[in-house]
């Protein structure tokens, strides 16, 4: 109940964040900048945040494959995309929806739910490590560059300490097979109101991470592969706006792109809403504006995003129409 208080609390306030911002832009500016780019635009747009899915299934796709979980592409995507409605749909960070995704795999290919869900963290954690390099790039050669107030410089500094710090915990653990979680998990069952459910879950956690080690050990070149596929993705996601501000004829410096993907990272680092909604776009006029950029374009620019993400919205419920719901638990050939 808690939980559905929050959800409703946080639509509304990103909703009237959105309907204020464009309010005080203009929303018939706004559509007359994204009617500049044309439909070649929107469709070199749109093909690029699908491009940016299919490689990130594909990567997936290898990592379980390197499990012994060969399975179809349209049944990674399957998983994948429904995953990512659920996280963009609510306000978790964009990771809401990787246990669904683990559960879903799990239960149509009757897979072991540890195994699984190890490829799905191991599948996090190389994309929230491809992320944090562009981040790094953006955020030192921002720091180089521009002159920013200091606020800004301290938060990207301490921002990038925080997400390096963690990201290299985790890379430690995983390689040294330290049991980080394990341990957590042992140090909170001495706590009386937590006592009987950490007992209950901590050997499935101690399973889990078991299951993670290999990917950090026995099978790294295919870790190392899954990586690269993700840092490729994560440079399509770094040309989204020169491939969008192209066709309204502004090209952008590298250290321009460098940038906006640091602090628009930075913005959805600090999401409360779901989709980032409101917050996103209210950060997207900021971020633009220390790039010479007005904020009808850079509204421009953030709808569109927003259409690629519903589109993929979309697929995932055209998906689970077209098997109906019963379908992404049943298992294959029945």
């Amino acid at each position: 109940m808690k939980r559905k208080i929050v959800v409703i609390i946080s639509t509304v306030v990103g909703l009237t964040v959105l309907i204020l911002i464009f309010y005080l832009a203009g929303i018939q500016n706004v559509f007359f900048e994204i009617g500049q780019i044309g439909l070649l635009g929107a469709v070199v747009f749109i093909a690029n945040a699908l491009f940016i899915l299919l490689l990130f299934t594909f990567s997936w796709q290898i990592i379980l494959a390197s499990y012994g979980c060969r399975l179809s592409f349209r049944d990674v995507f399957a998983a994948r995309v429904i995953g990512f409605a659920v996280s963009y749909l609510t306000p978790s960070m964009y990771i809401g929806g990787e246990p669904l995704r683990a559960y879903m795999i799990s239960k149509r290919h009757q897979l072991p739910i540890a195994k699984v869900g190890a490829t799905v963290v191991v599948d996090k954690f190389l994309e929230l490590g491809a992320g944090l390099f562009f981040i790094y790039l953006g955020s030192i050669w921002t720091l180089i560059e521009y002159s920013l107030p200091r606020k800004i410089y301290l938060t990207l500094f301490t921002v990038n300490i925080l997400f390096g710090a963690g990201m290299g915990m985790l890379l430690f653990n995983f390689l040294y097979e330290s049991k980080l979680f394990t341990s957590l998990a042992t140090l909170l069952e001495r706590i009386n109101p937590l006592s009987k459910i950490i007992r209950k879950i901590k050997p499935e956690i101690s399973k889990l991470e078991d299951h993670v080690f290999l990917a950090f050990n026995q099978h790294r070149l295919i870790t190392l592969l899954a990586f690269c596929i993700k840092l490729s993705a994560g440079l399509l996601v770094f040309i989204k706006p020169a491939l969008f501000f192209y066709f309204l004829k502004t090209v952008f410096k590298l250290s321009e792109l460098a940038l906006l993907f640091a602090l628009t990272h930075l913005v959805l680092a600090l999401q409360f809403t779901p989709g980032a909604l409101g917050i996103f776009e209210l950060g997207e006029v900021g971020v633009f504006k220390l790039v010479g950029i007005g904020p009808n374009r850079a509204l421009a620019f953030s709808l569109m995003v927003r259409v690629t993400d519903l589109l993929g919205v979309a697929v995932a419920l055209f998906l689970v129409f077209r098997l109906g719901w019963r379908g992404f638990w049943e298992k294959r050939g029945e």
